[in-house]
C-alpha cells in the first residue's frame, strides 16, 4: 500500500512539474573562453545578466582562461551539477565546436553557439542538421566587420590627405573562424581600394603582448611608413596605439588605428583619439541567445524563423561614439525592456528584432 501511495504521489508531482514547466525558473550556463578580466566577454556577460534578470532566468558563468581544455572541463563540471543547467551557451573556441557540442549531447543539454559558431560547416542551413542539441547560433557578421573596419580606416586616412597608404593587419588565431572571416572582409576592402598597399597580415593569439611583439619586429623605417593598423580586436588596437605613441607616431595624424568589439576601453579610446574606430554590436549575442532560450522553454521554438542569427556590425568613430558609450557602465541597460524582444511575450512579433538601433534607442530613453 505504501509503495502505491508513493507512486501516486510521484506521478502527481511529476505531472505538476510538467504542467508548470513554463513557470519554472531556468538556469543557463555561459562559458566564456577567456579570463574573468577579458573586457569583451565581461561586457557580453553583464548585458546577458540584464536580459536574464528581466526574463526571470539565472545565468551561471564559467571562465576558460584562454584554454580550450579548461573550457571542456568546465562544461563537464557544469553538466553534473544538481540540478544541471537547462541550457549551455558557448563559442566554438579555437575550432573546438564539435568537441563542445558532443559534451552537451552526452548530457542532453540544449545549447546555443555565440560569437564563434559552426559557420565553417559547408551548406549549413540549420544548426540542428549539424547536431540536434545545437538549437541555434548567434554570431557576428565577421566578414562585414573586417570590411567595415578597413573601409573606415582607409577613408579616414584619405580624408587626412594621405596619398600613399600602407596597411598593417593583425588578426586572431588562424583556427578561429571569426579571425579568418574578419581577414576575408579586409581582403574584400583591399580589392575595393587597390591603391592601398598591404604591408602584411599577422595571425596571433589575440593578446596585446603579441601585438607589440609583431610591431617591434618592424624596422623603424617600416613603422614610419605604416598608415593604417587594422586590428581584429580593440585590445590589440589599443596596444598598437600605445606602441606608436612611444615612437612619437600620432594616431589620427600619422597612423590610423582601429579594432573590433565595442569594448568600453575601445570606445573610450575612440573618444580620446587613441583609436580612429571600433566596429561592434556583437556584445549582445549572449543576451539574444537567452531570449531564444526563453521562448524555446516556453513553447515557442525559434527554429520556425531560423536557427542561424547574425549580429549586425557597425563602426563607431568620434562623430557617433556617444550613441553607445555611456559613463553609466553596466547601468546603461537597467531601463531596457528586454521582454519586448520575446515572441512568447509579444505574440504579434513575426521576426526577432535583434536590432542595435532599437536596443540603443531603448537604452537612451
Amino acid at each position: 500500500m505504501k509503495s502505491v501511495s508513493v507512486a501516486v504521489l510521484y506521478s502527481v508531482l511529476f505531472a505538476g512539474c510538467s504542467l508548470s514547466f513554463a513557470q519554472t525558473k531556468k538556469t543557463i550556463a555561459v562559458f566564456s573562453p577567456g579570463i574573468e578580466a577579458n573586457h569583451f566577454w565581461a561586457e557580453m556577460i553583464d548585458f546577458s545578466k540584464s536580459v536574464a534578470d528581466k526574463l526571470e532566468m539565472d545565468v551561471v558563468v564559467y571562465y576558460g582562461d584562454d584554454d580550450a581544455d579548461i573550457m571542456a572541463k568546465n562544461m563537464e563540471k557544469a553538466a553534473i551539477q544538481v540540478p544541471k543547467p537547462n541550457g549551455f551557451i558557448f563559442p566554438s573556441m579555437t575550432g573546438q565546436g564539435d568537441r563542445y557540442i558532443e559534451i552537451a549531447e552526452k548530457h542532453a543539454i540544449p545549447s546555443i553557439f555565440v560569437n564563434m559558431g559552426v559557420d565553417s560547416k559547408e551548406n549549413l542551413t540549420s544548426t540542428r542538421n549539424y547536431n540536434k542539441f545545437c538549437l541555434g547560433q548567434v554570431t557576428p557578421d565577421d566578414e562585414n566587420a573586417g570590411y567595415e573596419l578597413a573601409k573606415t580606416l582607409i577613408l579616414s586616412a584619405k580624408a587626412s590627405g594621405k596619398k600613399s597608404i600602407n596597411l598593417f593587419a593583425i588578426s586572431g588565431n588562424d583556427t578561429d573562424i571569426s579571425a579568418l572571416l574578419r581577414v576575408k572582409g579586409l581582403e574584400k576592402a583591399l580589392i575595393e581600394f587597390p591603391d592601398v598597399k598591404l604591408n602584411r597580415i599577422v595571425f596571433s593569439d589575440w593578446s596585446p603582448e603579441q601585438t607589440i611583439k609583431e610591431l617591434e619586429s618592424e624596422s623603424e623605417a617600416d613603422l614610419k611608413s605604416i598608415s593604417i593598423v587594422w586590428a581584429a580586436s580593440d585590445v590589440m588596437a589599443l596596444s598598437a596605439s600605445s606602441f606608436f605613441k612611444t615612437k612619437g607616431i600620432r594616431q589620427g595624424k600619422n597612423v590610423f588605428i582601429g579594432g573590433v568589439d565595442w569594448t568600453n576601453q575601445g570606445l573610450l579610446g575612440v573618444k580620446s583619439g587613441d583609436l580612429t574606430t571600433s566596429v561592434g554590436g556583437h556584445f549582445a549575442e549572449v543576451g539574444w541567445a537567452i531570449i531564444l532560450f526563453y521562448d524555446y522553454f516556453n513553447g515557442k521554438d525559434f527554429a520556425t524563423e531560423s536557427t542561424i542569427f547574425k549580429s549586425a556590425m557597425k563602426p563607431l568613430t568620434a562623430k557617433n561614439v556617444n550613441i553607445f558609450h555611456s559613463t553609466e557602465g553596466k547601468d546603461r541597460w537597467a531601463d531596457v525592456n528586454f521582454r519586448s524582444f520575446s515572441k512568447v511575450l509579444n505574440p504579434s512579433l513575426k521576426e526577432y528584432r535583434f536590432d542595435l538601433v532599437v536596443l540603443l534607442r531603448m537604452a537612451k530613453n
